[in-house]
């Protein structure tokens, strides 16, 4: 029986972690400039996961697909299409970090909607 209880409260422990998700679930936009500027229109799932698009003035404001994670308040995104890489944290309804692109970079806000 003790085993039984045992087994029964690490699964439960186990589900309350694996379903716990981020506060900062929603969707974002993001402005970001240096090198290059422009905006981004991201979602962040309760799940952390973060997918989204980009528009930059370097690109000919050709949109790029964007995929990424937040973890407790850490926020990585990147751009498959161009190499680009977002990192920075969150806070409440705001964040902000850094990009790098080869060879360039620069700063970013991100604002809830």
């Amino acid at each position: 029986m003790l085993k039984r209880s045992l087994l029964l409260g690490a699964a439960l422990a186990f589900s309350t972690t694996a379903f716990a998700g981020t506060p900062f679930a929603g969707k974002w936009e993001a402005r970001f400039t240096g090198g290059d500027q422009g905006h981004c229109a991201i979602h962040i799932k309760a799940s952390g996961q973060l997918n989204g698009v980009c528009h930059g003035r370097n690109e000919g404001k050709t949109p790029f697909h964007v995929a990424g994670f937040v973890r407790g308040t850490i926020i990585h995104f990147g751009i498959a299409g161009t190499g680009a890489e977002f990192e920075g944290s969150l806070k409440g309804d705001h964040g902000k970090g850094v990009w790098r692109n080869t060879g360039d970079g620069g700063t970013w806000v991100l604002k809830k909607d």
